[in-house]
């Protein structure tokens, strides 16, 4: 068996060639672009979930929970493979590109390894964040079930959630765009507060 302190080097080693292949594959920037995009579509498929059951007079909170994360849930599976198929799709053209200038095959270089890995892992954050970002603006409606919250209350908090991650999301991006982080987070909260109206007034007319 291997020692406590086999045990750390090899989890050092391996979340080093982990950080390697990340820097060699350029995932960080690309890594942000699908986690901002899908969280922001998560939250708003939640701000029309909730939107379109309340003004339907829905009560039921398992219909809410059923509707926001059959939807959260439907959004990640199609971002999982949408962003592994395309990203292997590039990744490959890339290192058969390569391949050709140099005269060898790359499949099990550290490249090849780099573009596997950068692959699964965009596809992982691809997928994860509008299921994460539905599931907790959805947990208020948990808490009716459970007969610890009022169905109203729960609409406006779970809403507020949904409107809190937007606002998040504009404070990172202004963090790296290197801008006003609190205007940033305003510019993503109005877009959010536009849509969650249009949804809303959309609703009472249907």
């Amino acid at each position: 068996m291997l020692s406590i302190r086999q045990k750390l080097k090899a989890l050092r080693n391996f979340s080093g060639n982990f950080k390697q292949y990340f820097q060699m594959a350029k995932v960080g920037e690309i890594a942000r672009r699908y986690f901002v995009l899908n969280a922001f579509d998560g939250a708003l498929i939640v701000l029309g979930v909730v939107l379109g059951t309340y003004v339907a007079g829905v009560t039921d909170p398992h219909i809410v929970i059923s509707a926001g994360l059959g939807a959260g849930l439907a959004m990640s599976l199609s971002g999982v493979w949408g962003a592994y198929m395309a990203e292997k799709a590039e990744r490959s053209k890339a290192l058969k590109e390569l391949e050709s200038a140099l005269f060898t095959d790359l499949k099990n270089s550290l490249w090849g390894r780099a573009s596997r890995v950068a692959t699964v892992w965009l596809a992982f954050v691809n997928g994860i964040s509008p299921v994460a970002v539905a599931l907790a603006a959805i947990t208020p409606f948990f808490l009716v079930k459970l007969g610890l919250l009022g169905f109203q209350f729960a609409v406006f908090l779970s809403l507020g959630t949904a409107l809190a991650v937007l606002f998040a999301l504009g404070m990172f991006l202004g963090k790296i765009s290197k801008e006003n982080i609190f205007v940033q987070g305003v510019k993503m909260l109005s877009a959010g507060v536009l849509i969650a109206l249009i949804l809303y007034f959309a609703g009472l007319v249907l």
